[in-house]
């Protein structure tokens, strides 16, 4: 193929880990972990692990099938802070049911349904297989059109649904045409394909809220941002949140109940903080206790203690194990999902005798 020909396709990849390889799981586990960490059902299941991939960059959106062994997926907070990966993830399972656990819920999925994920928040995936199709969707590209981010993750749309029929067929021929997509129509689809999620999404909090409900969503969306912006603020606190949007303490205190309250989503978002300063490069010679400082945290005693109860390890812990977890973080959340990547993982696919095929 002439280097004009392949300018005119779409990128992709094929992975294939199969029991014969050493270590299948270990394997998977890498080439995964941007995502979950992964674990197996059962010892045997990990010893005879297989995992078939395929994976079509279509610049702001990559699209995959995964078949493989049974598996259960989670996005731990120590694994949303270390990657800082902030895409949405929409996933169609063909075939088998699943569990999900969001916000410490535990619900079954039937297979056909649509479930999203938001990765900036944690979340488990257990399935006895795994035959899905999935998207990874980058925030810039769905955020502005969808006035409730918050209401995505864990949103599931089941196969009886018109929403669901709709979609996954769209998908589904979306994936048979991709082979004769150009770059710039399959940047065409993904705009389309967003609006048609925003939509779908849209409507879908229409029908479970009011109008009241509605704008306190979107109200608590703005003050998520407004507290991501203060974090350094030693001070900040309930009053200062009340008098900024007008609203009254037990309003606020509803609002943040379902993530434990405000201090705490406070804390948890100063201490991501700091973690994501604990895995970086530029800053491993700043002292732990000046990095604790930063995000508004004066008491390195208590913080330390809510950082391991947090993200199971202290902050020592993840600093010395940094190298180890994640040797070639990437410099963007966007850049995560290229599948260019996966030349990073060079050395470790010899080792397992991973498959790999490209389009060359």
């Amino acid at each position: 193929m002439t280097h004009k020909e392949r300018a005119a396709r779409l990128p992709f990849v094929q992975i294939g880990i199969g029991p014969g390889m050493p270590e299948p799981l270990e394997a998977a586990r890498q080439i995964v972990r941007l995502m979950f960490d992964l674990d197996a059902p059962t010892p045997e299941i990990g010893e005879n692990f297989e995992m078939n991939v395929t994976v079509y960059d279509l610049g702001p959106l990559q699209i995959s099938t995964c078949r493989s062994s049974g598996s259960i997926l989670r996005r731990t907070p120590a694994l949303v802070a270390l990657t800082r990966t902030d895409h949405f993830i929409v996933q169609f399972y063909r075939r088998g049911s699943f569990h999900t656990t969001i916000e410490g819920t535990r619900a079954d999925v039937p297979a056909g349904s649509l479930a999203f994920l938001d990765l900036t928040r944690p979340s488990v995936i257990e399935a006895d297989r795994v035959d899905n199709l999935a998207l990874t969707i980058p925030p810039d590209f769905l955020i502005p059109l969808v006035a409730d981010p918050h209401s995505i993750h864990g949103l599931v749309l089941r196969p009886d649904s018109e929403a669901n029929v709709t979609l996954t067929m769209h998908l589904e021929d979306l994936w048979q045409r991709l082979p004769t997509l150009t770059p710039a129509e399959a940047q065409e689809e993904a705009q389309s394909l967003c609006a048609m999620l925003a939509a779908v999404i849209g409507a879908h909090a229409q029908r479970r809220s009011m109008a009241r409900a509605h704008l306190r969503k979107n109200q608590f969306g703005a003050i998520c941002r407004w507290i991501d912006g203060q974090l350094g603020d030693p001070a900040l606190e309930p009053a200062a949140i009340t008098r900024k949007f007008y609203i009254t303490r037990p309003t606020l205190y509803r609002m943040f109940e379902q993530r434990g309250g405000i201090m705490k989503y406070i804390l948890e978002r100063r201490l991501e903080k700091v973690f994501h300063d604990l895995v970086d490069k530029s800053r491993s010679d700043e002292k732990i206790g000046s990095i604790l400082h930063r995000w508004g945290l004066q008491d390195h005693t208590s913080a330390g203690r809510a950082f391991r109860s947090y993200f199971g390890v202290t902050p020592r812990q993840v600093r010395a194990s940094m190298p180890a977890r994640m040797n070639w973080p990437p410099r963007t959340s966007t850049e995560a999902f290229r599948i260019d990547n996966i030349d990073r993982l060079g050395p470790l696919l010899e080792k397992h005798n991973v498959r790999v095929t490209r389009d060359e």
